[in-house]
């Protein structure tokens, strides 16, 4: 019998660090790394007139959708976005047991003055206008992922102000598996 597959969420507030991170340990873990941004600013691209409303649930839905086209193939895979406590929870755990899968969480986190730095540099650069878009993390709602979400899974607190040593973080994930 084939190994079950993996689901790896990297989760965490916008600026924590998520996309960096989880982007260089797909690399490293030789997995496929599933994003909400990049779904988001394909549809923004493609559909102009597209509503910031209507982009943001129809990009969670595609990365659910392509997460599980991975997992249903058997192939192990990283998911990531600023995920929300209460309602991702039973999205990844549907996901997970429509495809027998293992989940983990990977939770980024910096300390709220980094997180607003971050921000603030990514939306002067204007390279993502429709990702990046300025607002203060302090008026963010309490369930946009300021602790991990509440999944009874393998968890590992990361603060992205530290360098992380890829090798260790795969093997570390690989453990859990």
């Amino acid at each position: 019998m084939a190994p079950s597959p993996t689901l790896l969420v990297i989760s965490g507030l916008p600026a924590s660090g998520k996309t960096h991170l989880g982007s260089r340990l797909a690399r490293e873990l030789r997995w496929p790394f599933v994003s909400k941004d990049e779904y988001k600013e394909l549809l923004h691209e493609h559909l102009p007139d597209l509503t910031r409303t209507q982009a943001g649930p129809l990009s969670f839905e595609i990365m659910y959708h392509v997460a599980g086209v991975v997992l249903a193939a058997g192939g192990d895979v990283v998911l990531e976005t600023h995920f929300y406590l209460g309602l991702s929870e039973p999205k990844i755990t549907a996901l997970a047991e429509a495809y027998g899968a293992q989940v983990i969480q990977l939770f980024c986190e910096a300390p709220l003055d980094e997180l607003r730095r971050r921000h603030a540099g990514r939306v002067a650069a204007g390279e993502h206008p429709h990702i990046h878009q300025p607002f203060d993390h302090a008026h963010l709602p309490p369930n946009a992922c300021w602790e991990p979400l509440k999944l009874d899974v393998p968890l590992r607190r990361l603060d992205t102000t530290q360098s992380h040593d890829l090798p260790e973080l795969a093997s570390w994930v690989h453990e859990q598996g």
